[in-house]
């Protein structure tokens, strides 16, 4: 890759849609609760399936912001597939 050349980004998702509070507490408890009995989750979007399986560290970011009168709330996730970092156990 030449000095100037940036990596390709490859989008998979990009879906915004308007929810209820309720509606979107309810996916979020969705998307948990597959990561925490399946390590994945999978999105499904007309006829495209795609399966999201964070590795075991990830980089986590959050950031609230107001801007007039818009809010906006993001959190947003990182990770690498090939580095899994082994958890410390105390025994």
């Amino acid at each position: 890759m030449e000095k100037d050349e940036k990596p390709v980004t490859q989008v998979l998702v990009k879906h915004k849609e308007t929810q209820s509070l309720l509606e979107f507490a309810a996916m979020l408890e969705s998307i948990a609760k597959k990561l925490k009995e399946d390590q994945k989750f999978i999105i499904t979007q007309g006829k495209e399936v795609v399966e999201i399986k964070p590795s075991n560290q990830l980089e986590v970011e959050i950031e609230y912001e107001i801007k007039r009168d818009k809010h906006s709330f993001e959190i947003e996730i990182d990770w690498y597939p090939d580095r899994d970092y082994p958890t410390m156990e105390i025994l």
